[in-house]
């Protein structure tokens, strides 16, 4: 195991602790707001009101309805991990199976063909997808996550097919393959015994680089108010608010707060930021351990 790899799974563990226990790392209950509370000083009683900054009281302040934004990012981070691994494990393992049966059933001269949504960016289809059934949806919580992580898994199955499908290709090319048919190995043998070791390795490395970018989709969909649990919208006034405190989606909902109030932005982003650091570890100590695999295999 590479220092690369060994960081981020330790990196990834600490989040899924955090994501697991929430109630130990915050002093409130999820949905806690508190727009409005005195302070006794030596000048006499102070009136707080929300938003507050940073303090020895809310350690990441708090946002324009009152939430502690500690609290918020604490219990969002369950609905951040569960739907990246969720969703890039559904891609690797429908990419997988998909582009493994490819290689088996591809006869010389034969055309993949191009998709004729190709051409249409993955985030437009997952945008029109789920807006109809993400704004005050009647479906709530673990229901409407399924069905948003359905959608976003049958997204970007492209790339995955096609590097499946080239790896299995080529392993199947391989003079040991070729010595197995000779002797009589049929088909699903060789594809279990031969190609499948090698094919595994391959989906291991797209699982994580699926986390990578299903992580940063999810980011693009919270910019336009798409939060992954939910979106909560009141119309008097009229307001989006997330209805789980999804971390991506906590930036989109505070990104209006740059300039007035930085640390309602600056904190969801830098958890935000650590996420994504644990995936792309992640994703390079495996390239990084199969590169090396590689040369050692090649060296013999």
């Amino acid at each position: 195991m590479n220092a690369r790899l060994a960081s981020g799974l330790a990196l990834l563990a600490l989040l899924v602790v955090v994501a697991v226990f929430p109630a130990a790392f915050t002093s409130y209950p999820f949905g806690y707001s508190d727009t409005m509370r005195s302070v006794e000083t030596p000048l006499g009683t102070e009136w707080r009101f929300a938003p507050e900054p940073p303090s020895a009281f809310y350690l990441f302040g708090t946002d324009q309805y009152g939430y502690d934004i500690l609290t918020r990012i604490v219990y969002g981070l369950r609905w951040t991990l569960a739907c990246v691994f969720t969703v890039a494990a559904a891609r690797t393992l429908l990419g997988g199976a998909l582009g493994s049966l490819r290689a088996l059933m591809r006869r010389p001269g034969s055309d993949s063909g191009v998709s004729p949504l190709a051409g249409i960016p993955s985030f437009v289809i997952a945008f029109f997808a789920l807006y109809p059934f993400t704004i005050n949806s009647p479906w709530q919580g673990w229901r409407l996550f399924l069905f948003q992580c359905a959608v976003l898994s049958l997204l970007d199955l492209g790339p995955v097919i096609g590097a499946t499908a080239a790896k299995t290709s080529a392993v199947l090319a391989m003079p040991f393959v070729e010595a197995a048919r000779s002797a009589g190995a049929g088909g699903a043998w060789v594809f279990r015994r031969h190609a499948l070791p090698f094919v595994a390795e391959e989906l291991l490395e797209s699982f994580a680089d699926q986390t990578v970018a299903v992580l940063q989709m999810v980011g693009r969909l919270g910019v336009f108010m798409l939060f992954i649990g939910g979106t909560a919208m009141t119309f008097s006034p009229p307001l989006l608010n997330s209805a789980q405190g999804e971390i991506a989606g906590l930036i989109g909902l505070y990104r209006a707060r740059l300039l007035a109030s930085r640390w309602m932005l600056a904190f969801p982003l830098a958890s935000y930021m650590v996420v994504l650091l644990a995936a792309r570890l992640v994703a390079s100590g495996l390239r990084e351990r199969e590169r090396r695999r590689r040369r050692v295999y090649e060296a013999r």
